[in-house]
């Protein structure tokens, strides 16, 4: 990879280079820029981008923009490779264990979603909608756990994991189901029919390193990487559930942070219940355990012990969670 060939196709010198968490920091005559290499197509970085930069337009300004390569497009090819041109975002990353950072990422997140709302797939680009896919989700990895609990029943010899799987698999089922019906008693349906009009958006990958806390208490959001059309909750749940994994699914903290939201982007009762649903639903364990039955081994057996360890120990805590959560919003 030729770095200062790349950056030439952008119309910038580089001076310097410094490799960083798999994407380079070039130090140019026009400031300091990331490249990275992306393993989206063409059509989906057009997709990408059109999103950001309607996000920019309507006036939010806190987040990665792609630099406009000589050829008009959000990226270049290099010995039929795709690399994308960003200005480098100074700053740290967020810490959810730090109660400012996580007021701050909240407030950021529903203003993302607000300045998102309204997004129309410019022509030649890859939609990415994920809205009305829930049931058909649940379902699907419901069926996975029941597939594999039925394949390692069947097993005469039994390794470690599998004797693991066994003894925590039904919880997780049920669980699964609990989120269903949860699903299914809520107005999922209407919100997302309401959603063809509102075309709401999500970030999708809304975690820590992706959330740069700035000086005077400036937050930008980096890496849209898997961004789409979806209900905003389903954002809002995600990041309640990194923060929860870290604190024994203290609710006092999860409360905040829906106030937090709630103060700048109103959640109605509606995406509370479905944000319930998605808290009940075990898409650790799923992701998991389909990762070693489906054999994407990519990690050894030893690590994937571990991470099954971190996802199920805290179950408990897990389950008195959602309980509480339920009787809080209903």
């Amino acid at each position: 990879m030729d770095i200062e060939a790349i950056a030439s196709k952008f119309s910038i010198k580089v001076k310097g280079i410094k490799p960083l968490r798999g994407v380079y920091m070039a130090y140019t005559d026009k400031g300091i820029k990331i490249i990275k290499e992306s393993k989206k197509d063409p059509e989906k970085l057009l997709y990408i981008h059109g999103m950001k930069e309607y996000i920019y337009r309507r006036g939010f300004h806190n987040l990665d923009r792609f630099l406009i390569s000589d050829q008009g497009l959000p990226f270049v090819t290099d010995e039929g490779r795709i690399f994308i041109m960003e200005d480098f975002i100074s700053g740290r990353e967020c810490s959810f264990s730090n109660p400012y950072d996580r007021s701050a990422a909240m407030r950021t997140l529903a203003q993302l979603h607000i300045y998102g709302q309204g997004y129309i797939t410019p022509t030649g680009a890859a939609e990415r909608n994920d809205i009305g896919k829930w049931e058909n989700n649940y379902i699907k990895r419901i069926n996975n756990m029941l597939d594999y609990k039925k394949a390692v029943t069947q097993k005469k010899d039994k390794d470690e994991f599998d004797k693991m799987f066994m003894e925590d698999v039904d919880f997780f089922i049920e669980m699964g189901w609990r989120a269903y019906d949860t699903l299914k008693s809520s107005r999922y349906k209407m919100l997302c029919k309401a959603a063809e009009a509102l075309r709401p958006i999500c970030h999708h990958d809304y975690t820590y390193h992706n959330i740069i806390m700035g000086k005077q208490g400036r937050v930008d959001i980096i890496d849209f990487d898997y961004s789409c059309h979806e209900l905003s909750c389903y954002d809002v749940a995600a990041v309640i559930q990194r923060v929860m994994r870290r604190f024994s699914f203290d609710i006092d903290i999860a409360m905040d942070m829906l106030t937090d939201y709630d103060m700048v982007k109103p959640i109605t009762d509606d995406e509370l219940l479905l944000t319930l649903s998605l808290s009940e639903f075990p898409q650790r364990f799923w992701r998991i355990t389909e990762r070693y039955y489906s054999g994407k081994r990519e990690w050894s057996k030893k690590k994937f012990i571990k991470k099954y360890h971190e996802t199920v120990d805290d179950k408990a805590f897990m389950m008195d969670f959602v309980n509480d959560f339920r009787n809080i919003i209903t």
